[in-house]
């Protein structure tokens, strides 16, 4: 790993295509290499953070509370956007206790993974979109983005976001997940597209799996390109 790469943030083209799923599996394989850890800025759906709790147990680590505040700095019980799930409670998410946790983290790991919530453009209250504050620490990103029909447009719109706001874009991670997923010659080309016309690379492409040492397996490649990567 590169000297001074400490971080890569996840983002994903929208919610429900498969980041909590790489960064588990990313957590799980880099903490076979060096000191990895995990961050989440703002979780909505749960008193428990079901994103944090998935990818601490794919990485063989237990649900350690005592670091839940510096991990997840924020949680929310309704499942919506940060900003509506915090209104709700009479909250609002604060940025600088966000940069302060993230600098903290950063610091106590030789890489530190960190979740995005949804897409890059949710607001994480009315006046602050989560690429904005993104924008703020500008840490290399690695997108996920789905592998089937629709991805192309959330992508390459995604990855105009970021570079938009001169946020180094790492690449690109497509996973399985939609109906769509099966039809070889549209996947490919969706990815032939993206790292075509969104100059970008292509870490490759998780397919759905029937465990977690299948998913490991077919991670690897991925997982060993994005640490050269750094």
């Amino acid at each position: 790993m590169a000297e001074g790469a400490k971080t890569i943030f996840v983002a994903g083209t929208g919610t429900g295509v498969g980041k909590t799923f790489v960064c588990g599996l990313l957590l799980r394989f880099a903490r076979q290499r060096c000191n990895a850890g995990y961050q989440k800025w703002v979780s909505t759906g749960g008193e428990m953070p079901e994103d944090w709790r998935f990818c601490r147990e794919t990485a063989g680590l237990s649900l350690d509370m005592a670091v839940l505040g510096r991990e997840v700095p924020f949680r929310f019980i309704y499942p919506a956007s940060p900003h509506l799930a915090a209104e709700r409670e009479g909250r609002e998410v604060d940025p600088q206790v966000i940069v302060d946790r993230y600098h903290e983290m950063a610091a106590a790991h030789e890489l530190l993974i960190v979740e995005g919530a949804g897409g890059l453009l949710v607001p994480l209250r009315r006046d602050l979109l989560l690429v904005d504050l993104l924008a703020r620490l500008a840490p290399p990103t690695l997108l996920v983005a789905k592998s089937g029909l629709g991805t192309i447009n959330h992508t390459l719109l995604s990855l105009e976001a970021l570079r938009s706001r001169n946020i180094p874009v790492l690449g690109v991670v497509f996973s399985d997940g939609s109906e769509d997923a099966g039809d070889e010659e549209l996947v490919n080309d969706n990815m032939r597209v993206v790292a075509e016309v969104g100059q970008c690379r292509v870490f490759g492409r998780l397919p759905r799996c029937r465990d977690l040492a299948e998913a490991a397996a077919a991670f690897a490649p991925i997982g060993e390109a994005l640490i050269a990567a750094l």
